[in-house]
């Protein structure tokens, strides 16, 4: 929200400083001013600074005096790294994400902080060439499930069009491709079962006024136990063959409490694990040029794509 005042816009020139080094035409820019303010925010910087409040940067940007970390190593570690995979997330610029960014980077030590404080600029600097129609959509979706909202969309799978209004249970990030994903139940549809929609697919998103209720007996947690990244379905027991040459590598992969994973005297690893749906396997089990022993569909669809490669290379 924009401030509508002297004093609104100094508290929120200092949490802003707070987590990030900016100018005063940043700043001006970020509080969502307009350009002719840019000498208030001016006046307002010297004054915090004779407050000894924030500091000026040989850069000629502005700061809140840096305060000591009371974070221990492995905890640092964590944030930063949260920061990171944020950071990677979001590959269209929203300032919510720059905001939450700041955020976690003001709390590592200075060595992480002034590294994930470069990544921050250059993620700032996707701003010009950003899709403003995603941003949006992102904070639709945020609203909808935190303010327990009907979220109505266009929706654009690979084979159609199709109009969804979500009642949003859930949303969580794709371990493999690092995509948001809303779960929630498609009032349009009817049942109770649900689904998944990926947030970039999402096109002329609006809020509704009517509520949207997530059941106690919805745990998150158990839906996506079965899934290798984000797709649910009915259990398939996958049984897969690697060689001796790509052990390490497939070990290092977290296939779930209930895979089952041995190297035989070959040298060979044989991995039995069961998931909601194979489809997310196949760019892995390409990847590492796995063997498919079963089901059998899914080693029809690996011998067809090792064909279409040969068939290109060819």
């Amino acid at each position: 929200m924009t401030p509508a005042t002297k004093t609104e816009r100094m508290l929120a020139t200092l949490e802003l400083l707070g987590h990030a080094e900016c100018s005063a035409r940043d700043l001006t820019s970020r509080l969502g001013l307009p350009a002719n303010k840019l000498r208030s925010v001016q006046r307002d910087l010297e004054t915090l600074c004779l407050d000894g409040k924030v500091e000026r940067l040989d850069s000629g940007k502005y700061r809140r005096p840096l305060r000591a970390t009371t974070l221990n190593p492995v905890e640092a570690l964590a944030v930063y790294s949260a920061a990171r995979m944020l950071y990677h997330h979001a590959a269209d610029y929203n300032e919510h994400y720059l905001s939450a960014l700041e955020k976690l980077t003001a709390q590592p030590p200075p060595t992480a902080r002034r590294v994930a404080a470069q990544a921050n600029a250059a993620y700032e600097q996707r701003k010009d060439r950003s899709d403003t129609s995603a941003g949006r959509t992102f904070e639709l979706v945020a609203r909808a499930w935190l303010e327990g909202r009907v979220l109505k969309f266009k929706y654009h799978s690979l084979t159609k069009e199709s109009l969804v209004e979500l009642v949003i249970y859930f949303i969580e990030l794709n371990p493999q491709n690092r995509q948001a994903y809303a779960i929630g139940v498609n009032r349009r549809k009817g049942g109770d079962r649900p689904f998944v929609f990926r947030l970039a697919r999402m096109r002329e998103a609006t809020l509704l006024d009517e509520a949207a209720l997530i059941p106690e007996q919805f745990h998150p947690m158990e839906y996506l136990a079965g899934a290798w990244g984000i797709m649910t379905g009915d259990p398939v027991r996958v049984e897969l063959f690697f060689s001796p040459a790509v052990r390490d590598r497939v070990r290092e992969v977290p296939l779930g409490p209930k895979a089952d994973c041995q190297t035989l005297a070959s040298g060979h690893t044989r991995v039995c694990l069961t998931v909601g749906g194979w489809k997310e396997l196949v760019p892995w089990i390409l990847g590492w040029g796995g063997e498919v022993l079963g089901p059998p569909e899914l080693r029809a669809h690996i011998a067809s794509a090792h064909g279409k490669g040969r068939a290109l290379y060819d």
